[in-house]
């Protein structure tokens, strides 16, 4: 933690940067330890003015304060900061993280050759990329690809779907239930 302090017209004195830093607990329980702070304290006729900036992981908060005090007024600005730092940490948490749809899958192909009934292997492993089409154009690609099975993701459903060659010469389509 690192504060620097700048008067505008008038002088910052200790009791000012104790007031200061007694009143960063729950910024400090908010964000940690290891944050920069620029406090700029400007005095203009009646007026005192308290800019804080605070500065942490690749954020920037700024908070303005203005009343007849400077200590209500570094008050004020740390209690905005406060709320910044709550809304901008509560943002990150309830933001919903959903998977990224699936871009390609591993298509494995069985052998046709069984010794035993029980006994499956993997003949050939392709990564087949998935890619939004119709039905209609699904057939055309299985038409064009030298697997027996196209997957892709039905764009009336947004739901992935393959279509293959079955056994008879008939297509087959496999579709999961909603």
């Amino acid at each position: 933690m690192r504060i620097d302090y700048t008067g505008r017209q008038m002088e910052v004195d200790s009791s000012l940067r104790e007031y200061t830093v007694q009143h960063l607990r729950k910024i400090v329980r908010l964000v940690g330890e290891h944050f920069d702070m620029h406090v700029i304290l400007t005095a203009e006729k009646h007026r005192r003015l308290a800019e804080i900036t605070l500065k942490f992981r690749h954020h920037d908060l700024v908070a303005v304060e203005e009343s007849g005090d400077a200590r209500t007024s570094i008050k004020g600005a740390l209690d905005r900061l406060e709320r910044q730092a709550v809304r901008l940490l509560e943002r990150r948490r309830t933001r919903k993280r959903r998977p990224k749809p699936a871009s390609a899958v591993v298509l494995n192909v069985l052998g046709t050759e069984r010794v035993d009934h029980d006994e499956h292997r993997v003949v050939e492993t392709d990564r087949v990329a998935i890619k939004p089409m119709t039905v209609e154009e699904a057939i055309e690609a299985l038409d064009l690809s030298h697997a027996g099975a196209v997957v892709f993701r039905n764009s009336q459903t947004e739901r992935v779907n393959v279509i293959y060659q079955r056994p008879d010469g008939n297509l087959g389509l496999i579709e999961p239930e909603p």
